[in-house]
């Protein structure tokens, strides 16, 4: 046992001690004696453009083309019949207005360059000298840590050339206080607090409903009926739900019958009366309407990644990825405990939107009774099987999983030719009818012998 409590406390100290995220090590950095590497030269590689003030300026290799009389050099460095529409790459998407300077585009270069000892760690300053000394910029001997000659692009540049390399566009951020997010909180907020005044607004009108119950068998007693439909003793004679010993009645009041299914007994039941609320059904609806909206505030996400929310572009409402998978996640989780308190409580979710009241006077009655627990096949219990089952066992009991609860319309219809109407419910094949005296429901099988 020590030796098992060694190994486990040895593997946690594993796990402790492992870091989460991949190590990504420099491949070809050192040779197998501990040197470093040589650099080796890159070829193939493609020129930034150039931004000039006035196209005179552009190197002999990228200037522009003469344009035929008809066409117009644009800003650009191309020829075409209007400038009209014609996007500048020089302004990397900002307005003329907001530059202190207009560039124009010197045309691409046509050829590619080769760098010699090509080293990642400072690849577009040596691209940028290469190709600048391609051009003639720069002096043939000079070398990279005289830099290239041109500037880097800013708003703000005066010099006469640019190298056409735009700032990475800022991504666009949720701040979650978009009118959308705002409207998704007063949702929220309202249907909470709805369901909370609800909720005591409830309790205030059942304070009093346990007194309102009924606990009883679940099997209906035995009156025994002589020949000629005349009863023994000149009366009913009741027997127990097992026909062998005497009953104390249908209705039971033991220690356990205090208002709640939780500690009923096998074989017995607990009957509760219900009335409609007009805001409970309210309640109820928007309930039914807010699964629906989870549903379809996760296809809203599942669009906006597709972009055919707004305008067809990609997380046009959710602005960038990451936000919308922080988004989608947050509401898969808070839709699923949703959808599963639904699930969970779904045979008495209409009946807490109704209010509790005395059997002859309710609409439905709801029949709660324990579930008798069914053993497949009993074998050798280990430790860890027994604390499975008693995990189990007291997660059942803390929300009540083995409470079966069926609602049951009460019906009625008329006896005999007197005209009078007598009130019922049917549970699980069996008529239980509402006597008024005593205001229970009551059931029972007739035995008329075995003679004629």
């Amino acid at each position: 046992m020590s030796r098992r409590c060694l190994a486990l406390l040895a593997a946690l100290g594993t796990l402790a001690v492992t870091a989460a995220f991949p190590a990504f090590n420099t491949p070809n950095s050192v040779d197998v004696n501990g040197k470093m590497c040589p650099l080796l030269d890159r070829a193939g590689l493609t020129c930034p453009m150039l931004c000039v003030r006035s196209f005179d300026d552009c190197p002999a290799d990228i200037r522009p083309p003469s344009c035929s009389d008809s066409q117009l050099l644009c800003d650009d460095g191309a020829c075409h019949d209007s400038c009209s529409g014609i996007a500048n790459p020089c302004l990397c998407g900002f307005a003329e207005s907001h530059m202190a300077n207009v560039f124009k585009t010197c045309p691409a270069y046509g050829s590619t360059v080769s760098i010699k000892r090509y080293d990642p760690s400072i690849k577009q300053q040596q691209l940028e000298f290469t190709c600048a000394q391609a051009w003639g910029i720069v002096a043939s001997n000079a070398t990279v840590d005289s830099g290239s000659g041109i500037a880097t692009w800013t708003q703000n540049a005066t010099q006469a050339m640019l190298w056409n390399v735009c700032p990475t566009a800022q991504e666009p951020k949720l701040t979650f206080k978009e009118s959308f997010c705002l409207a998704f909180y007063g949702t929220i907020g309202i249907e909470v607090v709805l369901y909370l005044a609800w909720h005591i607004y409830k309790s205030i009108r059942e304070r009093h409903s346990a007194a309102l119950r009924q606990v009883c068998s679940s099997l209906p007693a035995k009156i025994v009926v002589s020949a000629g439909g005349q009863s023994k003793d000149k009366g009913t004679h009741v027997t127990s739900d097992k026909r062998d010993s005497p009953a104390e009645g249908f209705e039971h009041t033991d220690s356990y019958s205090k208002g709640s299914a939780t500690h009923l007994p096998d074989g017995m039941m607990l009957l509760r009366g219900f009335d409609g609320d007009v805001g409970g059904a309210a309640l109820y609806y928007l309930a039914l309407l807010s699964t629906c909206g989870w549903l379809v505030l996760l296809a809203i996400i599942v669009a906006d990644y597709y972009g055919t929310v707004k305008g067809g572009v990609a997380y046009g409402l959710l602005a960038n990825s990451t936000t919308s998978m922080y988004v989608f996640v947050f509401v898969w989780h808070l839709g699923g405990l949703w959808m599963i308190a639904m699930l969970a409580c779904k045979s008495k979710l209409r009946n807490y939107f109704r209010i509790e009241c005395a059997l002859p006077v309710a609409r439905v009655v709801q029949v709660e009774q324990r579930r008798a627990e069914v053993i497949m096949m009993e074998g050798e219990h280990s430790r860890l099987t027994a604390l499975a089952n008693s995990l189990r066992d007291a997660f059942v009991r803390r929300f009540h999983l083995d409470i079966s609860a069926e609602t049951c319309a009460l019906q009625r219809v008329v006896a005999g030719d007197s005209g009078s109407e007598k009130e019922f419910i049917e549970y699980r094949c069996t008529r239980y009818v509402l006597d008024r005296s005593s205001g229970k429901f009551q059931s029972h099988i007739y035995s008329l012998g075995d003679t004629h």
